[in-house]
Order: C-alpha cells, then sequence, then structure tokens
C-alpha cells in the first residue's frame, strides 16, 4: 500500500553547508499491517512521517501510495489526499480547547461537510470504543492526558483512513494510559483494517506490533 523508494532528505546549514537527514531509505508498509519504528533523537523519524504525509518534500526519491507517486503532487493535491487517506496522531494531542470532546472527534468529518447528525452518531460510536462516551459533552481542557490522547486517536480515525500515522503517542503518558492507548489505536485499526506506523521510543509497546523497525544513519533496518 506503502512504498518510499530511495528517500533523501537533506536541509541546508548556512550558505554552503547541507545536513543529511535521510540517505536512500527504502520502506513498505502493506494495507491492515501494524508496524512500529524506533530511532534516537534526531534521527529523521518525525521527518519520515512528515514526508509520507505530504507535509514536506522528500529531496529526492519517491513515495508510492497505493500504486500512485505523491512526490509529485502540488501542495492543494497533498492536501487532499491527507483529508482521504491519512490519519495523523501528535504527541501533544493538538485538540480545539473551544470544543467538547465529540465535536473534536467529529471535526474531521464536519470538515468534509457530512450532515451533523450523522458525524455526531459515528463520533459517539467511535467514542464508545474508546472508552470516552463519559467524556462526550466535556470540555477537551478538562480531560486527563490519556482520555486527550484517546480523544485525539479517535478523530484521526472517525474517517476510516487508509493509514494512520502516529508520532510518539504516548510520549507523555504513564505506563497505564500508554498501553491504553496503543490497544485502542491498534484494535480500531485491525477492526478496519487500516494500516498504522508509529514512531515511539517506548519499548514496553514493542511487542504489540507486527513489525519493528529502526531508523538510524539515515536509512531503516
Amino acid at each position: 500500500m506503502l512504498e518510499c523508494r530511495s528517500i533523501v532528505k537533506t536541509y541546508s546549514k548556512g550558505a554552503t553547508e547541507e545536513i543529511k537527514v535521510l540517505s536512500n531509505l527504502n520502506l513498505k508498509i502493506d494495507l491492515g499491517e501494524i508496524v512500529a519504528l524506533k530511532g534516537s533523537s534526531g534521527t529523521g523519524k518525525t521527518t519520515l512521517l512528515n514526508l509520507i504525509s505530504g507535509l514536506d518534500y522528500p529531496s529526492s526519491g519517491d513515495i508510492v501510495f497505493r500504486n500512485k507517486i505523491i512526490t509529485n503532487h502540488n501542495t492543494s493535491q497533498l492536501s487532499l489526499f491527507r483529508r482521504n487517506h491519512i490519519g495523523i496522531v501528535f504527541q501533544f494531542f493538538n485538540l480545539i480547547n473551544d470544543l467538547t470532546t465529540l465535536e473534536n472527534i467529529c471535526l474531521p468529518l464536519m470538515i468534509r461537510g457530512q450532515n451533523k447528525s450523522l458525524a455526531m452518531s459515528q463520533g459517539l460510536q467511535l467514542a464508545t470504543s474508546f472508552e470516552l462516551d463519559s467524556k462526550i459533552n466535556h470540555p477537551v481542557q478538562l480531560l486527563s492526558g490519556g482520555e486527550a490522547q484517546r480523544v485525539s486517536v479517535a478523530r484521526a480515525m472517525i474517517t476510516n483512513p487508509d493509514l494512520i500515522l502516529a508520532d510518539e503517542p504516548t510520549g507523555n503518558l504513564d505506563s497505564t494510559n500508554a498501553n491504553l492507548v496503543i490497544d485502542c489505536l491498534i484494535n480500531q485499526c485491525k477492526k478496519n483494517n487500516t494500516s498504522l506506523f508509529l514512531v515511539t521510543h517506548n519499548e514496553s509497546i514493542l511487542s504489540k506490533f507486527d513489525r519493528v523497525l529502526h531508523l538510524e544513519n539515515g536509512t531503516i533496518s
């Protein structure tokens, strides 16, 4: 479903110096596959997620999604690609404080123009799956860290995306909440046959994944 072919990413430092973050990186993820990526800080894990999601462009190489090369898309095409195919989970939740739990979960559907009552019905079902049904009318700033991250995951899942990209989603959680969030995420992905590519430093959750990859010196092993 997803393939990264010979990806190189460099950044300019000053007028003449370049820093190579990713070097001839190759990656394949199948439909419904649950994959974790680990690596030292600063090795380019978040950079790779940004390239896959179309938030940034590689310096060279191709990213292929469902047999279509997306690296030649313009920013408008990439925005549409993300809206239709990708769900993103951030470490720091990125919820909208002016909205309730249920409204945050339903937001991607509302942006698509879906009927509000239907969006709310779908959101309620997902909130129940994520053990958030008692919090649906709560302002999200009153939620615990674990609850807020489950809202973030539910929001990413509400459109039934082909691929979830998750950047350290348990980085700010204790072990109990970290396992609850990961279990909810993986179970929902398996239920929907959604692929998951998750960046983590949390060694305790790695046994839950189909594959664990390591990013070092710009390449994946």
